[in-house]
């Protein structure tokens, strides 16, 4: 019983002793309080975004209903500039206006003279909306509601949107696909890119400390600065094979996932380089910080639980894409390492892309990346950190 005893104590001294084990054993619960935490309060915004101001087009819109365009707490801009239906569709689809608004000429009037039991055709409202749009799905819904609400009580005295030949969705086959697929492929890339690479980085130079091989690395006469570089692009090109497996065979396995007939064709040649290069970029940024954790470890084990609370973070980053259909408009974001990647995945994925915006992604993430190297430089110069001491 006493041997148990010491043995108890022994483990529970190492474990609560030792700050690193410590950091292991509690964070990933703390991280993982925090993303439940934060998920159950933004659960209402994802489901309902918050938007305040609305564009709309109202033609002969009737005196009496027009309290229906006035909401409290919502700013609603009448747009008048437009001189076709062409041109206002183009403008819905676009996301310039969130919605369309077409009553028939004398609406009103006509709806208190039409009698039900006849045979003729009830004055007519239609509305067209962008599905891909949250500010026109949820006018849509607002306004439909109001205008349902008012026909059951006059005992239905008119339609909206009856005629079954129009389509009053002006959101695309491609629009859709698009709409979905920036919506779930930038949390599944970033995510994939990042286990690629900690399956690599783990092992990486905490192995080389359980085999005993730093020490021989360290003793040519190489710079160590060309050590850590040569380790981060050899290991950045191992993960990127090894994460984009992955991804070829999501993006394969797209048609059924979806349901439909997925075509990369929507994507130019040049979107398709622009989503190499932010692949490419955060493959190394992910090496760069993943053999900084696993330097840091003394062994293998170590490094993957050391790993675990920064998967944690990069996934929470990515649920951040499920809470708002656009990317950020605020240029300062983009110098936010991994959200950065982030926003530019969903303008890549959407075709809403900023040069402005990958511009300062792709030069902060460069930064970030030299940063990292140099960090990685100086830990390969202290022996404490290299040989555990």
């Amino acid at each position: 019983m006493n041997t148990i005893w010491t043995i108890i104590k022994k483990e529970l001294k190492r474990f609560f002793t030792d700050p690193r084990m410590l950091l292991g054993m509690f964070l990933p619960g703390i991280l993982i309080f925090s993303i439940y935490s934060i998920m159950g309060d933004v659960m209402m915004d994802v489901t309902s975004p918050k938007i305040e101001e609305f564009n709309l087009v109202v033609e002969n819109n009737p005196e009496e209903l027009s309290s229906l365009l006035q909401v409290e707490g919502w700013t609603i801009n009448l747009k008048d500039e437009y001189e076709t239906k062409e041109e206002i569709l183009d403008a819905l689809k676009n996301k310039e206006i969130d919605l369309y608004i077409s009553y028939e000429e004398d609406f009103f009037s006509k709806m208190l003279e039409y009698d039900s039991s006849s045979l003729t055709k009830a004055p007519q409202v239609e509305i067209y909306y962008n599905s891909t749009s949250d500010g026109s799905g949820i006018f849509y819904q607002y306004y439909v509601a109001a205008l349902t609400s008012i026909e059951s009580q006059l005992t239905n005295k008119f339609d909206v949107n009856a005629n079954m030949d129009v389509v009053y969705d002006v959101a695309t086959e491609d629009d859709v696909t698009v709409y979905l697929i920036s919506m779930m492929i930038p949390f599944l890339l970033i995510t994939f890119l990042f286990t690629g690479c900690m399956s690599i980085c783990s092992e990486s130079i905490a192995g080389e400390k359980e085999r005993g091989t730093i020490a021989t690395l360290l003793i040519t006469p190489t710079k160590r600065s060309h050590i850590v570089f040569g380790k981060v692009v050899a290991l950045g090109i191992t993960g990127l094979a090894s994460s984009c497996c992955s991804f070829i065979g999501l993006l394969l396995s797209l048609p059924k996932l979806m349901g439909s007939e997925f075509n990369f064709e929507v994507y130019g040649f040049g979107t398709i380089i622009l989503m190499l290069l932010l692949i490419f970029v955060t493959v190394l940024l992910f090496t760069t910080l993943l053999t900084i954790v696993s330097t840091f470890a003394k062994s293998v084990k170590e490094a993957s639980s050391y790993s675990a609370p920064l998967m944690i973070v990069v996934m929470l980053v990515g649920i951040t894409n499920f809470m708002s259909t656009s990317s950020s408009t605020s240029l300062v974001s983009y110098a936010i390492p991994v959200y950065n990647i982030m926003q530019c995945l969903v303008e890549v994925f959407s075709l809403n892309i900023n040069v402005a915006h990958f511009a300062v992604c792709i030069c902060s993430n460069i930064v970030y990346i030299g940063l990292g190297i140099f960090i990685l430089t100086k830990m390969f110069n202290n022996e404490k950190i290299i040989f555990n001491m």
